[in-house]
């Protein structure tokens, strides 16, 4: 079967095969089913650059386009494509890793290692960096949309720490692209922030790393909590609160998730509060309590739980590392289910959502999904602060280096619906229609609860038209996404890296008609099926 594509010698599923429902399946599936876009004439499995290339080269020889996959979960489905179009799976082809340096301050690691593989890696040696919190998910496009996790605040984005990235162009040429280089500057920028896969396939990645001795007292919180609309609000009021004055130290990150009960799984609400205090100014700077004895007011302290087994009150000194270890989780999918996900940033500041209610009107949103599980609608809801003159998340993108866009924002929200059709026929509507509420009263005009400007982003997309949607996603607008437009144009004239309608610049013919021609349907359940062994749903919490 791979003799199709010539040069190609690793693993080739095609549209038809036996193996090609679990091949295709990616978190996003489930919801896209009927728009018929994660549905590749192949999906070819890397074993080296030479398989690359190769793909490279069948694609430019027969005018289609590649998209490329690293592993993990893209919640629009930009990581496949349709039509006569070809998936690149990159999910285990780029594992190695290695210390640039005696002092293991810098590391350069493949982009198919996860997440919960490269923090352990870290902590062997008392590291750390900021990432994401998705042990599954692949360093791939974990990098090339941020990197954002629980020390956005204190430590910035992932992305703001790369030196370097391997990088195989369209022309099928190897290259290393390094910050600080005039040459790499433009290609640089466009891979962190442009779009994902958008500029070619990145193999390698090299990152300078933190130290624990640098933060010698830093502390952690992390509980659950029984949800109710009431404890939510409390626990939402306090991460506001933070926004009071612009100066409050970088040293902390708060951040909020909340998931429905499930009655099939036998688990109830809860809410999970993470935070920590960076100590940030080393050995000699005071701890106040405070602030995590206002979160644990807020929750209930008579309810507090462990999460997955951890509890931390903040109460005595836990590693960086350790911290960051325990914000990885081992988590898929918190529903084995359909869903709508829609996040944003905030350019209102605390007095503005105090003003208009935020936090009542946000926890009575989720409450009304929530109340009623046998609608088979489940709400699942993450908060952040990220604001402030302290804040790295806004202090380290002044250096230009990457596109990320909305890094003057104060605060993040994530409203997610999953649906259970099979529980109720009208689930999915109802899921739709909560969703599609959130975003008419919460953000885009004047009187918007959460933003009055509609800031998208990356990592969390689920529109399936960037063109269409490009002043949502980029800042400065035109300016920044003509200008990687243009930087697209130099690097990939032949677009052989535009696998579907989800990427920069204009969209070539291969994109435009891949929708008539789709391949065989099939069924979640089905792909469920077959990727049990992958999916690694949460079956409890507490």
């Amino acid at each position: 079967m791979a003799s199709v594509f010539e040069g190609f010698h690793g693993k080739v599923v095609q549209r038809g095969d036996k193996a090609y429902e679990e091949s295709v399946y990616q978190y996003a599936w489930s919801s896209l089913i009927d728009k018929g876009i994660i549905e590749p004439k192949a999906i070819l499995y890397a074993q080296d650059d030479a398989d690359v290339i190769a793909a490279i080269n069948y694609a430019k020889t027969h005018n289609i386009a590649i998209a490329v996959r690293t592993g993990g979960h893209q919640y629009s489905g930009a990581s496949s494509t349709n039509g006569r179009n070809i998936q690149l799976d990159l999910s285990s082809t780029y594992t190695s890793f290695h210390w640039e340096n005696a002092d293991h301050s810098q590391v350069t690691l493949g982009i198919s290692i996860d997440l919960g593989t490269f923090q352990k890696k870290l902590e062997e040696q008392g590291r750390f960096v900021p990432m994401g919190v998705c042990r599954q998910v692949h360093l791939g496009g974990h990098v090339q949309t941020g990197g954002y996790g629980q020390f956005t605040r204190s430590f910035g984005l992932l992305a703001d720490y790369v030196q370097k990235v391997r990088i195989i162009t369209a022309d099928g040429q190897v290259r290393w692209v390094e910050r600080g280089r005039t040459e790499d500057k433009d290609l640089l920028y466009a891979i962190l922030g442009g779009s994902p896969g958008n500029f070619g396939v990145l193999t390698d990645v090299t990152l300078n790393v933190l130290k624990d001795e640098d933060y010698p007292a830093s502390r952690g919180f992390r509980a659950l909590f029984p949800y109710s609309e009431a404890t939510l609000k409390r626990l939402l009021d306090v991460m506001v609160d933070q926004d009071d004055t612009p100066d409050t130290p970088g040293d902390y990150d708060y951040c909020l998730s909340m998931m429905s009960a499930s009655p099939a799984e036998g688990r109830p609400a809860v809410i999970v509060a993470f935070a920590h205090w960076a100590n940030l100014e080393g050995r000699n700077q005071p701890y106040d309590p405070a602030f995590f004895e206002k979160i644990l007011d807020a929750g209930g302290a008579d309810k507090a739980m462990s999460y997955l087994g951890i509890f931390l009150d903040g109460k005595t000194h836990t590693p960086m590392s350790v911290l960051c270890s325990h914000w990885i989780l081992p988590v898929a999918r918190v529903f084995p289910f359909p869903f709508h996900k829609h996040t944003y940033f905030s350019n209102s500041n605390s007095k503005t959502l105090k003003a208009k209610g935020w936090t009542r009107w946000v926890s009575g949103r989720i409450q009304e999904l929530a109340a009623d599980p046998s609608s088979g609608c489940f709400a699942g809801a993450q908060f952040q602060y990220c604001g402030g003159i302290h804040s790295r998340f806004v202090l380290n993108a002044k250096d230009g280096v990457t596109s990320f866009s909305w890094r003057d924002s104060h605060f993040m929200s994530v409203l997610a619906a999953a649906y259970d059709v099979s529980a109720s026929k009208d689930a999915e509507k109802t899921a739709e229609a909560w969703v599609h509420k959130n975003d008419s009263e919460g953000v885009g005009h004047r009187g918007a609860k959460f933003s009055t400007q509609d800031r998208r982003v990356l990592w969390g997309s689920y529109d399936l038209d960037l063109p269409a949607a490009r002043k949502y996603y980029f800042d400065q607008e035109p300016k920044k996404y003509d200008q990687l437009s243009g930087i697209k144009k130099m690097y990939d004239p032949s677009h052989v890296f535009t696998p579907n309608k989800f990427c920069i610049g204009p969209l070539p013919t291969h994109v435009l008609d891949a929708d008539k021609t789709r391949g065989a349907k099939y069924t979640f359940s089905e792909a469920m099926q077959d990727a049990d062994k992958r999916a690694n749903v949460v079956d409890h919490l507490v």
